[in-house]
C-alpha cells in the first residue's frame, strides 16, 4: 500500500505541473513578447486571451509574473508585470481598488473613480510597469450589473490610452461583449489569442491530447503505464475531459487515487469510470460517463450537463431579470 504521504506528495507535484504544448508556447511567446514591445520601445501591444476554463489562461498569467517578478529598489517597488484577478462581484470601483492593492497603494480605498484612476496611472510610472494583465474578465458579463460592460470598456480604454502600456484582456468567449461595448476598445485589442481545447478531428490536435494525457501518466509514476491503445479510451478520455487541461488533470488524479487505494499498478478504465463521477461530474453515471458500456456517446454539453457554456445573450437576459 502506497503511504499517505507519498500518495499527497504525488498529488501536489502533478496538480502543480505545467504541461507545455505548441498552443500554449505560442501564447506565452506573444504575451511576453508584448512585454518586451513596451520595455524597447515606450508603445503598447495589446492582446485578448480568449479560452474555456481550464486551457491555462492563469497559469500563463502566473508565468510571466515569475519570469519578471517584483523587485524592490529602495524606496518604491518595481512591477514589471501587473496581474490582476478581476473581483467575483466587479465594479470599476473594486477593479480600481484591485490595481491600487497591487500597486502597493497603502490609501486604495480612498477617492473616487477618478481619483483612483489618477493613482493607478502615477503608480504605474513609478512600479516601471510594461504590461498588465487582468484575467477573468468575463465577470462584468455574469456578475456586473446591466450596463457594467459598456462602463468597463470605457474605462479600461481611457486607462490603456493614457498608461502606454501594454495590456491583456483574458476571459471567456463572451469577453466579446464588453469589446463590442466600445468600438474603439474592440480596435486596440483586435489581437486575438485562442487556447482552444485539444479537438480529436484534428490530427495534430489529437496528437497533443495525447502528449499531455501520457505526461500526465509518467508523472504519476505508477509501475503500469496507461494503455492508451485499449480500442476507444482515447475518444472516452476526450468525451470524459472535454479537451479541456484542467479536467485532464484532475480526471488523472482522481484515478490515479482509486487506482492506489486499490493497490492495483496502474490504473484501468473502472478506475476511470470511478474518477470521471467523483472528480468531474457527480451526475456523471451510467449513460453520461463515457468509461460506462451504456455511454451514449455524445459530448456532455447540453444544457444540465458537465460542460454546457451559456451564451453571453442568456446570462444578460439573466442580469436583467435580476435587476
Amino acid at each position: 500500500m502506497c503511504e499517505q504521504s507519498t500518495l499527497n506528495q504525488t498529488w501536489a507535484s502533478v496538480s502543480r505541473l505545467i504541461v507545455k504544448y505548441p498552443a500554449f508556447n505560442e501564447a506565452y511567446r506573444l504575451l511576453k513578447d508584448a512585454y518586451l514591445f513596451t520595455q524597447q520601445t515606450g508603445l503598447s501591444k495589446n492582446y485578448w486571451l480568449v479560452g474555456p476554463s481550464g486551457t491555462g489562461k492563469t497559469t500563463l498569467m502566473d508565468m510571466l509574473v515569475k519570469e519578471f517578478p517584483p523587485t524592490d529598489q529602495g524606496n518604491r517597488k518595481d512591477i514589471p508585470v501587473l496581474a490582476i484577478n478581476i473581483p467575483a462581484l466587479p465594479t470599476i470601483k473594486n477593479l480600481a481598488e484591485e490595481m491600487l492593492v497591487q500597486l502597493g497603494d497603502p490609501i486604495f480605498q480612498r477617492g473616487s473613480a477618478i481619483d483612483k484612476t489618477f493613482r493607478i496611472l502615477h503608480l504605474l510610472k513609478a512600479c516601471n510597469t510594461k504590461l498588465i494583465l487582468l484575467d477573468e474578465m468575463q465577470h462584468f458579463i455574469d456578475r456586473g450589473h446591466k450596463r457594467a460592460p459598456a462602463e468597463v470598456a470605457d474605462w479600461l480604454k481611457t486607462l490603456i490610452d493614457k498608461a502606454q502600456v501594454s495590456a491583456v484582456i483574458m476571459g471567456l468567449e463572451r469577453t466579446q461583449v464588453i469589446l463590442d461595448a466600445n468600438e474603439q476598445l474592440r480596435r486596440r485589442f483586435c489581437r486575438r489569442i485562442d487556447l482552444k481545447p485539444f479537438d480529436l478531428e484534428c490530427p495534430i490536435s489529437r496528437s497533443h491530447f495525447l502528449g499531455v494525457i501520457k505526461k500526465i501518466d509518467v508523472a504519476l509514476a505508477m509501475p503500469s503505464p496507461l494503455d492508451l491503445q485499449q480500442e476507444g479510451l482515447v475518444r472516452q478520455l476526450h468525451f470524459a475531459t472535454n479537451g479541456i487541461m484542467d479536467y485532464m488533470v484532475k480526471l488523472m488524479l482522481g484515478a490515479y487515487h482509486i487506482a492506489i487505494n486499490r493497490e492495483m499498478p496502474g490504473i484501468d478504465k473502472q478506475c476511470l469510470e470511478l474518477a470521471f463521477t467523483e472528480s468531474i461530474w457527480v451526475e456523471g453515471v451510467g449513460k453520461f460517463n463515457p468509461f460506462n458500456a451504456d455511454f451514449f456517446g455524445q459530448r456532455l454539453d447540453q444544457r444540465g450537463m458537465v460542460f454546457y457554456k451559456a451564451p453571453a445573450v442568456e446570462l444578460l437576459k439573466t442580469q436583467e431579470k435580476t435587476l
